[in-house]
């Protein structure tokens, strides 16, 4: 398995991850009210740590791949910026436009904790963590028709990318595969540390900084080594443990969010969905069969653009298209259909037409 970013299956996981987020993030909690299985429904944010799991496996198979090669810093940060950075600046400085013509309030784009600037150096997550998630994201980031709050995520995998490829350019992979299994159990002790440090059980910062989140892309990480090295025998009793293991950590899962909670979860979810990673990666059973669906791999060819706009649409779609709905008397579960429908097509053919005209040729520089 030599080419991590060109598994066909892996495609159908972007894409069901890139769903999970959208499905949260354009559904009205009003819906629900105070529904006790809100907290269940609403799981835009296991599609970010899915996400983070596949990053740590494909970067980390890619960075084996190349190991040794005389120009291998180079070749990876040349290849991520190409895909990273021209639609991220692209919305940016359209961001930058729309805030000095149509809003028309220059203070915004460097003023404190809302600033721009954040943004243009990949930290905003920093921002969030030193100042919490919801004052940080103001009128800018969480109202305001810019949105743009949801790229702490990527920012959280650029600083990772700052590191890692040095990390395994010096381990040789048994060694990293040791230090991988470290990083995936210290998860939890770094978000209950980070909690001490700002004084606040489950504060912001141990949900956004990258350490916190070392957990997700470890465990990626780890199966990638596994399967370089062919230590994975694939046996059907391989399988069926690591399909009992993810099922038991989905139940755990479960329980944490229903009945209680403590900052396990992010290491539970980690291992999770390395397992389904793992099951996705076999030649058959129902999570290769799920990734394979030719729609999900069709979303996840053009994830990186959904996650981008999605929440471009999401206060222009409140203002105009959501309230006159309800003017009309509709009912809120038929306003939602609609919504759900309308942005999600907005967001898709902006995604593709991103893709084609801007992305695609950018990544055939590569």
């Amino acid at each position: 398995m030599s080419n991590f970013a060109r598994i066909p299956a892996l495609d159908g996981v972007r894409g069901f991850a890139t769903l999970m987020v959208l499905s949260s993030h354009f559904m009205f909690a009003d819906v629900y009210g105070t529904n006790t299985w809100w907290p269940v429904l609403d799981i835009g944010w296991l599609g970010v740590d899915l996400f983070f799991v596949l990053s740590g496996f494909l970067i980390t198979g890619i960075l084996l791949n190349t190991k040794g090669r005389p120009k291998y810093f180079r070749e990876f940060y040349r290849r991520r910026v190409l895909r990273i950075f021209p639609l991220y600046y692209a919305v940016l400085l359209f961001s930058v436009f729309a805030i000095l013509v149509i809003d028309q309030k220059p203070e915004n784009l460097w003023k404190g904790y809302d600033s721009l600037a954040w943004f243009f150096a990949f930290i905003p997550n920093v921002a969030i963590a030193l100042k919490g998630y919801g004052e940080a994201h103001g009128d800018l980031w969480q109202t305001n028709w810019a949105g743009l709050h949801h790229l702490w995520s990527l920012a959280v995998e650029e600083q990772y990318y700052i590191i890692w490829p040095l990390i395994v350019w010096l381990l040789p992979r048994r060694p990293l595969l040791f230090f991988c299994t470290a990083l995936l159990i210290s998860g939890y002790y770094f978000r209950e540390w980070t909690d001490l440090i700002f004084h606040e059980k489950w504060s912001e910062a141990s949900y956004v900084l990258p350490y916190c989140r070392m957990d997700g892309l470890a465990g990626g990480s780890l199966m990638a080594i596994l399967f370089k090295r062919n230590w994975l025998k694939k046996s059907m009793l391989e399988r069926d443990f690591i399909r009992d293991l993810t099922f038991f950590c989905g139940m755990a899962l479960l329980y944490l969010i229903v009945c209680g909670d403590s900052q396990w979860r992010g290491t539970v979810v980690a291992l999770m969905f390395t397992g389904i990673v793992y099951l996705a990666l076999q030649s058959e059973g129902f999570f290769h069969n799920l990734f394979e669906i030719p729609f999900l791999r069709h979303i996840g060819t053009y994830s990186y653009g959904l996650y981008v706009f999605h929440q471009m649409f999401r206060m222009p779609f409140e203002w105009y298209i959501r309230r006159p709905l309800e003017n009309l008397g509709l009912p809120i579960g038929v306003v939602q259909i609609l919504y759900l429908f309308l942005a999600f097509g907005a967001t898709y053919a902006l995604a593709r037409l991103s893709w084609k005209y801007w992305e695609k040729p950018f990544l055939e520089m590569k």
